[in-house]
């Protein structure tokens, strides 16, 4: 069918502003007198359809254009929490009609075509709307060399142009590299041109990115308001930040997510559990959380999806008493799987019938082709739904202590056309077939979850996995998992791509099943270990992977824990998972650049400059936070890493030595290491203990090494801390920032430190702080506030995982501001 392209031509333009006392609308035609006032609007009326532009504060525009001849414009996606503010605004009328906000963005409407500015200069050129059949949407010219990222799970290059992909979320069993559409396909995609574009509609779609046509970006829907955003900003650093300003951010997690998960496909008894966990505990692993597949409410993989119980009190003979014991004894949290599908002769089905989402008659809809067995899907958009299944969850809850949930096929995995979804509850007045809502089931899913949550357990914050969702659904403390990953090469090569794009998403807390899921003929000691060194610099560190020999004799049982993997590859983990421990004051210090700045745990190298054009193809390293550099080793046998270093000096983190970046570099990576490298001038706080690291529970906050890495520029680096537990502690401002300056001139390190909350100090509170170095510290040259340390506090600080053994110097800190001057040398 021919593509008609509409025209913006014969315009009249609308301008609807506040004033102090009361909001007016006037009314001018093109070429008339310009405005200039305060405004919450824009509005071109064309001749087949209306434009309308909102200008946020934060390098944002929001555009949405409605064609007279299109009737299903409901707004379902519950991405964007931000309103659009009453702004400065100026309208121009020339040649072109040019609507310019008070923070010099501006769109330029020119005949038919759109343009996006900042100041200037041209961000976003040509920007039309098409309609093809049933497909309606926008085309955006590309300039030449530029590069698009994003767009939620893709095992694909961190570039994205030459693909179309589409939107539409969806499981893939066992993929690997060259994987294009998987769990999570967020229709948000960001520009080297230093901007980004955010479809609003979580209707089924597409985005062509120059496949079709090389300079054009185009994206099309079937249904829904046709909104997108365009979001401004130098680098992805101010991009990441004005688009989660709108979408929203991740609320903290507990401190315990940053431990270690034990987890597999999957625990059939209580005997068991007890079996695996005192095996860890046996073989010195840390670990902090137990999670249960699906035989805690079943015997059997198929025909038990909506048990919701533990039904089975022979190999489950006392839940509440096996999860108080495993808190009490071994400081494990459990984490309970649960899906939104409701089996027939289930034990909850009869009762769930009438929460079902329905066929076209409005009766429940089975679904016969679920690999688990016929059932129907929760209507997860009804109130009454919510409640229903909501109480099932109270109850392990409340009763058994459970303190995590896992929300599995919520994409949903199988979700058919012509099933119908009620979303009276959200003002739409007819019924939305699959397809229409199909790409925030999930998102509503984790918001139900957020807000009982909060409301029931209002003194602890929520964990969720969940393995599918839409835009905005990291505010519902989600903790997303890159689905059903291959126990292969490929699989491991495909995720750090896969995480990155997340990561540029919005959704921060991303990672994969370490050491890979789908079955495999036999086990893989050198892909374990490699995957697990990768998993420990990533926001969630949970090996899991599909051990059913006892019910399928065809599919090798390969454990996920590592105490079952042989030496020497069992101490190689176990060095690497004690490191993540170590490094938890780093880690969690991240939480707060993400709830605040929304900054993303694992960042891409050009996170803060697009100009670095070697950065922008190394798609296999990352930043974990700003000061730490992964190279993971994705290749077989490998024994040496060619990797990229970008300009400055770089320290390794494992054995000091220094190396000037801005060039590739051949590092040595046998099977014991990957390579990590600290940033200059960055400071890591680390938790550096003779003690056996068992959990986060015995983390002490008031007793941490800070480690600095000098360097001739100076730079600032700010430490958060909190309970670890207690949620909205930022809004309560019950947390505390450390902040340490640092700079060293020749042979001398002067460190500065203070502290946003000095009132908490006194004499039951202080800290402790090791400040290390990685050069040689001379002896008696160490000043606090101008006066000496003491000869005998310091000396060497040996780190027994990591085998440094760096100089360090201690001081008391009681929030009173200290000036260290440290004289390097022997």
């Amino acid at each position: 069918m021919a593509i008609i392209q509409r025209s913006i031509c014969s315009i009249i333009l609308l301008v609807v502003f506040a004033t102090v006392h009361a909001q007016q609308a006037i009314i001018n035609t093109v070429g008339k007198d310009p405005f200039v006032g305060k405004t919450t609007e824009v509005v071109f009326k064309a001749k087949e359809g209306i434009w309308t532009f909102h200008g946020f504060n934060n390098a944002v525009i929001k555009t949405t254009y409605k064609p007279y001849d299109y009737s299903k414009t409901e707004q379902v996606s519950d991405a964007v929490i931000a309103k659009p503010p009453v702004v400065n605004t100026k309208i121009t009328n020339a040649i072109s009609q040019t609507v310019e906000w008070e923070n010099l963005t501006s769109v330029v409407v020119q005949r038919d075509k759109l343009y996006y500015k900042t100041g200037k200069e041209v961000k976003v050129k040509s920007a039309t709307y098409f309609t093809q059949g049933d497909t309606r949407g926008f085309r955006f010219q590309l300039f030449d060399n530029e590069q698009i990222f994003g767009g939620g799970e893709r095992a694909l290059p961190m570039n994205r142009r030459g693909y179309r992909l589409n939107l539409y979320n969806s499981s893939s069993y066992g993929y690997g590299l060259g994987a294009e559409n998987l769990n999570f396909s967020v229709p948000v995609f960001i520009s080297s041109a230093g901007y980004a574009l955010f479809f609003d509609n979580p209707s089924k779609g597409y985005v062509d990115i120059g496949l079709t046509d090389k300079n054009i970006l185009e994206a099309g829907f079937t249904s829904g308001e046709l909104t997108y955003y365009v979001v401004f900003g130098k680098n992805l650093d101010e991009i990441l930040n004005n688009y989660t300003a709108i979408t929203g951010r991740q609320p903290l997690p507990p401190r315990w997510v940053f431990g270690n998960f034990v987890s597999r496909f999957g625990y059939q008894s209580e005997e068991q559990v007890k079996q695996v966990v005192g095996k860890m505990k046996q073989d010195r692993f840390p670990m902090d959380a137990l999670v249960f597949d699906l035989f805690w409410f079943g015997d059997n993989i198929k025909g038990t999806l909506g048990n919701l119980d533990w039904v089975n009190t022979q190999k489950w003979p006392n839940a509440k008493q096996m999860l108080t014991d495993l808190k009490t004894n071994n400081n494990l949290k459990s984490v309970l799987i649960t899906e939104p599908y409701i089996l027939q002769n289930t034990k909850t089905y009869t009762e769930a019938t009438p929460f079902m989402a329905t066929g076209a008659d409005g009766s429940p809809m089975m679904i016969p082709d679920l690999y688990f067995g016929t059932g129907g899907l929760i209507d997860i958009f009804r109130k009454q739904s919510q409640d229903w299944i909501w109480k099932y969850y109270k109850k392990q809850i409340v009763t058994n202590g459970v303190n995590g949930w896992w929300l599995d096929l919520a994409e949903p995995e199988k979700h058919p056309a012509g099933m119908m979804h009620n979303l009276k509850d959200y003002g739409v007045n007819r019924p939305m077939a699959a397809d229409e809502v199909h790409n925030v089931y999930a998102h509503y899913f984790s918001k139900m979850f957020f807000e009982k949550y909060l409301y029931e357990q209002g003194d602890q914050r929520l964990v969720l996995l969940n393995r599918s969702g839409f835009a905005g659904s990291q505010r519902y403390a989600i903790l997303p998992w890159t689905g059903d990953v291959a126990r292969s090469w490929s699989g491991l090569k495909s995720q750090p791509l896969v995480l990155l794009g997340m990561s540029l998403s919005g959704l921060p807390y991303i990672h994969s099943d370490a050491g890979g899921f789908a079955a495999a003929e036999q086990a893989d000691p050198e892909l374990y270990t490699r995957w697990l060194q990768f998993a420990a610099f990533t926001p969630v560190f949970r090996p899991h992977g599909t051990a059913l020999e006892d019910y399928d004799k065809s599919v090798k049982s390969i454990p996920s824990e590592p105490c079952f993997v042989e030496e020497p590859y069992k101490s190689i983990v176990r060095k690497y998972i004690n490191l993540r421990y170590q490094l938890l004051p780093y880690n969690y210090s991240l939480v707060y650049d993400q709830a605040v700045l929304g900054k993303p745990l694992m960042r891409p190298l050009y996170y803060y400059n697009f100009a670095d054009s070697v950065a922008l193809k190394a798609d296999e390293e990352f930043m974990w936070g700003d000061g730490l550099l992964v190279a993971p080793v994705i290749s077989q046998g490998a024994t040496a890493r060619m990797m990229y270093l970008p300009a400055g000096k770089w320290y390794s983190l494992t054995n000091n030595s220094v190396t000037d970046g801005g060039k590739f570099i051949n590092q040595p990576a046998d099977i014991k290491q990957i390579p990590v490298f600290v940033k200059e001038g960055s400071f890591v706080p680390m938790w550096i203990t003779k003690d056996t690291i068992k959990s986060t529970e015995t983390y002490n906050s008031k007793d941490v090494t800070i480690r600095y890495y000098p360097s001739a520029n100076a730079t600032t680096y700010v430490w958060y801390d909190d309970d670890g537990t207690t949620p909205r502690t930022l809004e309560k401002a019950d947390y505390e920032l450390v902040t340490f300056k640092g700079v060293t001139a020749g042979n001398k390190v002067a460190i500065d430190i203070t502290t946003n909350n000095p009132n908490q100090y006194g004499k039951k509170f202080k800290r402790k702080f090791n400040i290390e170095l990685p050069v040689g510290i001379a002896a008696g040259q160490a000043l606090v506030n101008g006066k000496p340390v003491d000869a005998a506090n310091g000396g060497k600080q040996t780190d027994p995982f990591q085998q440094l053994s760096n100089d360090f110097i201690t001081v008391e800190f009681t929030g009173k501001p200290l000036n260290v001057v440290i004289t390097t040398g022997k």
